[in-house]
């Protein structure tokens, strides 16, 4: 539908006391200040001499989007402003719309959006509410930031994409990038732009979680971006939680703190039991696959435990372990005679735990198979509908000589769903089991669901319910078995507050370009996940990354290559992987044997275990207070007390590499590496090699 133009007036008011001029205005931050200029537009700028400067142009700093409520795909935009007028006081802007008028639509508005300075932060907020009949609000932008400069050529931005990643400056970027939150592409509902000692935080502080998109587009042939805020509504009416533009100085770990400052007023983070903390990492081993190939039968658990125990792991992860195998037939997981029956699964859960090792079994708490009964009687009630009144479709091609099996996604607004994902919570912990895995839960973004079916209103998103469910069955399995534990795979800020561990997946869970694992663990450090290697072994810098930052441990088992590589010893090449999408890394797995990744494991997490005070128990502070200089070496340090752990890794793999390192308000204790109880500080880090260096305060 063609887009049609609003013809508004627009009444600029503002609250508190009255300047002396009715042209200009202006209010504070310590380090920032708002200006509107006659020529109404509101320029931020940082007091600091070629600090970040921010511009927004009254007219475009919004726009809303009507959508008929009985024909989803007719919509209005309304982003022009015909008139205004402003008035002027340090305090606070107040935007007030009366009386909107679109061609043949005639409404009766109530629009109010503010700017005000608050918490040392500006902070956009506003409410609207219609009343057009057939017509409601379908999103709105708002704010529009039209320019952002912060810094030239050496800008840094911090963008919460799974862990994190950072980009320097546009090159690296990219012309434009969104975060759609909550998600694993958005886990935190805000990102910064920093540049030598000062930059600029934009983010969303929503109590209620709701789905919002964040945008940053580069401005052409320049350093500078362009960034807005999206949210979908679908109501009549709509209150704005407030959207935080907060000019900074210092590095970005001020803009993290700022941003946990205020998840802490809001939402307490899950607190995990002590055999998750104390956790080494886990082996996720997929018994049966897609196609029905049996790998792993339930009596073999025992040889899982083996080689759990040759890597130091002290957890599994049981991946198609029902009668569907991995990724068939969900939700129906009920134990597989073909693999040993219910029995057998138990008995063997038992003789694992007698060794002391916990088992998570897997569930999908998102996926439903339309080729199920389930699907066929229980579908209405649970799927997710789009716009277009059709179930959301997903489908995984596992084998290449297998069709792919055909899901629909089911929301979690549907009371049935939440009840059908629970009664497996209480069937694993009838098997015995230690926790559960819900897939996905923490990775999809919260679609908008159409159904009229569930507990949300049609347009809405499901984070909401999603951890309305995992808190009622955490609630519940706890009273039964207070060691019981749920997980995740990815995680965000709308789960976070119910998971007890979380399986890695996506930026910043391994090594890779612009990964930047420290901007998640830094801002919540209490958050425990494993790192992401889907392989049936590690390399010793896949390992040393995950010691540097704080992870647990992954090794993975999926096919029948793995298997005999595992078991055997047999390395694989490509023809051992010809009819699967997603193999394992060959190049690595011919790196070293199993026997070498197990006994560097081994001997690793022993280390890991030995300081666990910090490398378990401690706070992760990223690089703050830590500064090193040595080519190829990186540093990241644990506080426990008044005592600092900081790891150091010598990245290169075949030269020894010299550092210096210097802690603020810290004085050098000793250092310690995995091969030698204590060593000398000024020797030469090996290749490849880490080294846990202690610090006291002074």
């Amino acid at each position: 539908m063609k887009n049609q133009t609003l013809f508004l007036f627009l009444f600029f008011i503002v609250t508190g006391i009255h300047s002396q001029s009715t042209d200009k205005f202006r209010m504070e931050t310590s380090v920032a200040t708002l200006v509107l200029n006659d020529k109404d537009k509101i320029l931020i700028t940082s007091k600091e001499e070629n600090g970040a400067k921010i511009g927004l142009r009254v007219n475009e700093l919004w726009g809303i989007t009507l959508v008929n409520k009985h024909n989803l795909r007719q919509e209005r935009t309304l982003d022009e402003i015909s008139a205004f007028r402003t008035e002027t006081s340090p305090k606070k802007l107040r935007f007030y719309a009366k009386d909107l008028y679109l061609d043949d639509i005639s409404t009766t508005v109530n629009a109010e959006f503010t700017i005000e300075a608050k918490n040392d932060a500006f902070l956009f907020s506003g409410n609207m509410s219609f009343s057009a009949g057939e017509w409601i609000i379908k999103s709105l932008d708002y704010p529009r930031l039209s320019k952002m400069e912060v810094g030239k050529e050496n800008t840094k931005i911090y963008w919460p994409d799974g862990l994190g990643r950072l980009f320097n400056g546009p090159s690296e970027f990219g012309s434009k990038r969104s975060l759609n939150t909550p998600s694993h592409w958005g886990t935190m509902p805000w990102f910064s732009l920093n540049a030598e000692d000062y930059g600029v935080y934009i983010g969303v502080h929503d109590t209620l979680q709701h789905t919002t998109n964040i945008t940053m587009t580069q401005i052409d042939g320049t350093n500078d971006y362009i960034s807005s805020i999206n949210t979908n509504i679908y109501d009549a009416a709509y209150t704005t939680p407030e959207f935080v533009v907060k000019p900074y100085k210092g590095t970005w770990h001020q803009a993290a703190k700022y941003y946990r400052s205020w998840y802490d007023e809001n939402f307490k983070i899950a607190s995990s039991p002590d055999w998750v903390i104390n956790d080494t990492g886990w082996l996720l081993a997929i018994l049966k696959q897609q196609n029905g190939n049996v790998m792993w039968p339930y009596r073999d658990i025992d040889k899982l435990c083996d080689i759990a125990e040759k890597f130091n792991l002290t957890t599994i992860g049981l991946f198609g372990w029902a009668i569907g195998g991995h990724d068939y037939l969900y939700p129906n997981y009920l134990p597989d005679p073909l693999m040993g029956g219910e029995k057998e699964l138990k008995d063997a859960i038992k003789r694992a735990q007698d060794r002391g090792i916990k088992i998570i079994l897997y569930a999908n708490g998102k996926l439903i198979d339309t080729s199920t009964d389930y699907y066929r009687y229980r579908g209405m009630e649970t799927m997710m509908f789009g716009n277009d009144k059709k179930p959301r479709m997903d489908f995984y091609v596992k084998h290449n000589n297998k069709s792919p099996v055909i899901f629909c996604w089911a929301c979690t607004g549907s009371e049935y769903w939440r009840t059908t994902m629970h009664d497996l919570a209480l069937q694993a912990n009838s098997l015995g089991a230690d926790g559960i895995l819900y897939d996905q839960l923490g990775i999809l973004p919260p679609e908008l669901c159409f159904s009229p079916n569930h507990d949300h209103n049609p347009g809405h998103g499901d984070s909401k319910y999603r951890l309305q469910m995992i808190k009622e069955i955490r609630k519940d399995l706890k009273t039964r078995n207070s060691s019981f534990i749920i997980m995740t795979e990815g995680s965000n800020t709308s789960v976070l507050q119910e998971i007890d561990y979380t399986h890695g997946i996506g930026a910043g869970y391994a090594p890779e370009l612009n990964g930047f694992p420290d901007l998640y663990r830094y801002t919540f450090p209490e958050y425990i996940t494993t790192q992401r290697n889907p392989n049936p072994m590690l390399t010793k810098t896949d390992a040393n990354f995950a010691l540097l930052y704080g992870l647990k441990h992954e090794v993975e088992t999926r096919y029948t290559a793995d298997v005999k590589y595992l078991v055997n010893g047999k390395t694989p090449d490509a023809d051992s992987y010809w009819d699967v999408n997603s193999p394992p890394d060959i190049n690595k797995m011919k790196s070293l044997t199993m026997e070498e990744s197990a006994k560097y494991m081994h001997s690793l997490i022993n280390f890991e275990n030995k300081h666990g005070n910090f490398l378990k128990r401690g706070k992760f502070i990223s690089d703050e207070g830590i500064t090193i200089i040595g080519k190829d070496v990186i540093a990241r340090g644990f506080t426990n007390g008044d005592e600092m752990g900081v790891v150091v890794w010598n990245k290169n793999e075949t030269q020894n590499r010299s550092y210096e390192i210097s802690t603020t308000g810290y004085k050098y204790v000793s250092s310690h590496e995995p091969s030698e109880s204590i060593v000398n500080n000024n020797l030469k880090l090996k290749p490849n090699s880490v080294r846990l260096i202690v610090f006291k305060k002074k």
